[in-house]
């Protein structure tokens, strides 16, 4: 019974699953002809159904989502990547709302783990925010994630995105009337961009050049524009014909899986610049220029599809072609629906109304420009009034939200809270029993080791008597000092230092603060070569000068203990040290305990 229940189950799956994969096939026959559906090699196959929804969403943005909703019912694409594509193809809509949905999506994506964890899929992720932004175009937002990206990539050492993130923001400051301000970032992004060798660094030059282009055309600047277009053609030239001298480890752009991408970018990118170029020789009324960049422009594929009609419907305008430019405004339109309380339907009014004068249809032309007068002002007044209604639509949508997390956080928060006053009681607990318990071990360890050290102190000065009684039995009767420099230039470095230091340490020499190597030269009438070879071939230490710290740090010991009425300073003095700081420092590095500790844990024993 069981087991036939089993199969029941299995059978009820399998049926599911044929009913979803075959409503799956009629949802993309009946968005396309039978040649598209041919192309498809199956629905599992999860790469391909993502480009597909990527290749297909610039030009049929509805089929896209369709696909895109098919994909994920299947558990092709994950619901991460899902909605990535999802802000993706919002992003490029013509309706401000959906627009508003690709950011109020992004914005949810870069909270992901998958986001937050991985800086590559961060700057995936800003792009899109950025795109967004410019398209609607919303010039705060776009200046704040081309800020949040270009720091992002400069803290990744990116520099390359980096500057294509940094000529967005100089764009937005001379949009924003900061012109000169604007301009120079553009140029020093451009500057740093403007050098072959690296596909990715030849796309973000000409990005950055077409932020400068578009900042230019603000501007009316056209005849800077020409220059730089030129300089984007003279850039697609090099890499055709070197190739190979550019490096395809880039960071955006490779031919590697797609050879045929190669063309397709450069036909973009030539395209794009002629196109510019084909603009500004229209507004400076070099008709016969602005006409055969024109016609490279229609001539590439790029030039032929709708985003590119868009692109130079400004300039069929300038040149008279009205019938073409108007095409174009009607598919805009098309796109647009409804949505139509915006400058991009402004400008397709004003076009209209400018075509229907060149035509002599001047009833019909008024009618055009009596509604773009009206849509502006409207557009003027209600530009406050849409920033709230934004602001009100985002706050809706969370509203729900955060009344439901409200209530489940009021019904936890009484419990959290008292848990965690426990916790945090326990807590310092354990920490004050730990601490109190590691002082103790630290004192027990410092009593030790100052007894260690008296010891060290106390054998070190019997030695050095019974050397100085040993020196001074070999020595003839004579002055103090001046018997010690009889012959030292004939004995051995270890003689030599042996005297040195019973002389040092007899004449107590050592508490003069200005002693040093050339105060011994001139004492012991040596070298400064026999110096240095007494004390760094003939001792323990490494120089003189640590012979002479290491005196003075055991005499202030001594200082420490049977002097309390000193103080830390006047021991420093009295031991030969011209700075306490400096006497602080080299007694702990010494004795791992300071000066006060020392005495202190002496002064218990």
């Amino acid at each position: 019974m069981r087991k036939n229940i089993y199969l029941c189950t299995q059978d009820m799956r399998l049926v599911v699953h044929l009913i979803i994969i075959y409503a799956a096939l009629l949802t993309l026959v009946g968005c396309g002809d039978g040649k598209s559906v041919r192309q498809l090699p199956h629905l599992g196959d999860t790469p391909y159904q993502q480009d597909t929804i990527l290749v297909i969403y610039a030009t049929n943005p509805e089929r896209a989502l369709t696909l895109l909703d098919s994909a994920l019912m299947l558990g092709n694409i994950s619901a991460y990547r899902g909605q990535c594509i999802r802000a993706r193809i919002y992003s490029k809509s013509f309706v401000e709302q959906r627009q508003d949905s690709a950011i109020l999506i992004c914005k949810e994506l870069l909270g992901h783990d998958s986001v937050r964890n991985d800086p590559a899929e961060q700057e995936n992720i800003l792009d899109l925010l950025i795109a967004t932004s410019r398209a609607k175009p919303d010039y705060e937002q776009y200046m704040h994630w081309a800020a949040q990206k270009a720091e992002l990539c400069q803290k990744q050492g990116e520099e390359t995105e980096r500057w294509r993130s940094e000529a967005d923001v100089g764009f937005v400051m001379t949009h924003l009337g900061q012109e000169d301000e604007g301009l120079a970032k553009l140029d020093e992004a451009i500057g740093h961009l403007d050098a072959p060798g690296s596909i990715d660094r030849m796309d973000a030059f000409i990005v950055a050049c077409k932020r400068k282009i578009n900042a230019l055309n603000e501007l009316h600047r056209y005849n800077e524009i020409i220059t730089l277009g030129q300089r984007i053609l003279d850039r697609l030239n090099h890499y055709e014909q070197h190739a190979k001298d550019y490096a395809e480890d880039s960071y955006r752009l490779s031919w590697s899986d797609h050879p045929n991408d190669r063309d397709r970018y450069i036909d973009f990118s030539r395209a794009q610049a002629n196109g510019f170029m084909a603009e500004a020789y229209a507004m400076t009324n070099e008709n016969a220029k602005a006409k055969e960049h024109l016609a490279l422009f229609e001539q590439s594929d790029y030039g032929k599809t709708f985003m590119g009609h868009r692109m130079i419907a400004l300039t069929q305008m300038a040149l008279g072609m009205y019938d073409e430019a108007l095409t174009t405004y009607t598919e805009i339109a098309r796109r647009m629906a409804a949505d139509t309380l915006n400058d991009d339907y402004a400008v397709i009014l004003r076009s209209r109304a400018i075509a229907a004068h060149a035509k002599n249809h001047f009833a019909e032309a008024y009618g055009y420009q009596t509604r773009y007068a009206d849509l502006s002002k409207v557009l003027s007044d209600s530009l406050m009034k849409g920033k709230a209604h934004e602001y009100a639509a985002r706050y809706h949508d969370q509203e729900q939200k955060l009344e439901i997390a409200q209530m489940n956080a009021e019904s936890q928060r009484k419990t959290i809270i008292i848990w965690a006053a426990v916790t945090i009681i326990m807590l310092i607990s354990i920490f004050a029993i730990w601490l109190l318990y590691q002082w103790r071990v630290i004192r027990r360890k410092n009593l030790v080791l100052v007894e260690q050290i008296g010891e060290a102190i106390e054998y070190k000065e019997k030695y050095e008597s019974q050397k100085i009684q040993q020196v001074t039995s070999d020595t003839p009767t004579t002055p103090a000092i001046e018997s010690d420099l009889l012959s030292l230039e004939d004995i051995s470095n270890d003689e030599l230092y042996r005297r040195l230091r019973h002389v040092i340490k007899r004449e107590h020499l050592y508490l003069d603060p200005s002693l040093d190597r050339q105060k011994i030269m001139e004492i012991f009438q040596l070298s400064r070569r026999r110096v240095g070879a007494a004390f760094a071939q003939g001792s323990e230490f490494a120089s003189l000068a640590d012979f002479i710290r290491d005196c003075r740090l055991e005499y202030s010991c001594n200082l420490l203990v049977t002097r309390p009425d000193l103080s830390i300073k006047e021991v420093a003095a009295k031991s030969g040290f011209n700075y306490a700081s400096n006497y602080s420092s080299d007694f702990k590095n010494r004795y791992t305990l300071t000066p006060s500790n020392y005495r202190e844990l002496k002064a218990k024993k």
